[in-house]
């Protein structure tokens, strides 16, 4: 673990704690404002050949923890269980989650572009813990009619997943994002971007990359709000086309502590896949 990691991990935990609400924030006739604590369980799919020989699907089945100690802050922790399944060729692939979410294609090629790791069997299977992955955003500029609203975000990867099966990389990956977001009437505007420092890999020739997406949303009723957006990401490692994918979105908070989020995608480029889903529970405390 490099010297900046280090340095990120305190800053992580000492802004969690500096954090804590020393009472409950609440409005008129004592009605919180935002929820403390929320619990999410989600599962995702994702299958695509990558622009390669090589079909993969991976599925995750995430444990979602946020946690708002202010209005001006929150933290997302996410513990991932994945399973991934690579059938019809030899060259190992390891479909790569992004800060955003997206699943990007990280080929296990040395620097010279030559395979590193192959299958000795035309299909292969792993699954177990996936990298967990910590972020914590900072609201700097609340919006107004005048201005959007700006958000800062930190983001810290673990590597907790296993790289000789091609569940990580086995590094630890961090990075700085901004996000600027404005609602004019019912409709949503919003975009992200975000710079991950990637640990060098022995097993993949990861680079550092930007993630961004951005997109337009809409409340269509008090309860139901759907959006539209475009998840992208630079090359993650040598070889690696830029990655794309189209996104249409929901969440419905069918109870007031009860929420469902889900997505369909559809990759652009190769380093994309060909299809993507997911479904997420949450719950309010």
């Amino acid at each position: 673990m490099n010297k900046s990691i280090f340095t990120l991990v305190p800053v992580l935990v000492l802004l969690m704690v500096t954090g804590l609400p020393l009472t409950s924030a609440a409005g008129e006739g004592g009605e919180d404002l935002f929820p403390i604590v929320s619990f999410g369980l989600g599962i995702d799919y994702v299958t695509g050949d990558y622009g390669s020989e090589t079909r993969t699907d991976f599925v995750s089945i995430p444990l979602y923890f946020d946690y708002y100690p202010s209005e001006r802050l929150d933290f997302e922790l996410i513990v991932p269980l994945v399973y991934q399944s690579n059938q019809t060729g030899d060259l190992a692939t390891l479909p790569y989650r992004t800060p955003h979410g997206s699943t990007v294609l990280m080929a296990a090629v040395g620097p010279g572009g030559g395979t590193t790791r192959t299958f000795t069997d035309s299909d292969s299977s792993a699954n177990g813990l996936g990298d967990i992955t910590l972020t914590a955003g900072l609201i700097l500029l609340r919006e107004k009619e005048r201005h959007p609203q700006l958000r800062a975000s930190l983001y810290l990867k673990a590597p907790t997943a296993d790289e000789e099966k091609g569940l990580g990389t086995g590094e630890w990956d961090w990075g700085p994002g901004l996000g600027v977001s404005q609602w004019l009437g019912n409709w949503h505007l919003f975009a992200e971007g975000r710079y991950v420092f990637q640990g060098d890999s022995d097993l993949y020739a990861t680079r550092n990359y930007l993630s961004y997406n951005g997109g337009l949303g809409r409340q269509f009723t008090p309860t139901f709000y759907g959006a539209l957006q475009a998840r992208g990401a630079t090359e993650s490692a040598e070889g690696v086309s830029d990655y794309l994918e189209g996104r249409a979105k929901f969440i419905w908070r069918f109870l007031p502590d009860n929420a469902l989020e889900g997505y369909l995608g559809r990759g652009i480029t190769d380093a994309s896949p060909d299809f993507s889903a997911g479904l997420a529970l949450f719950h309010d405390f």
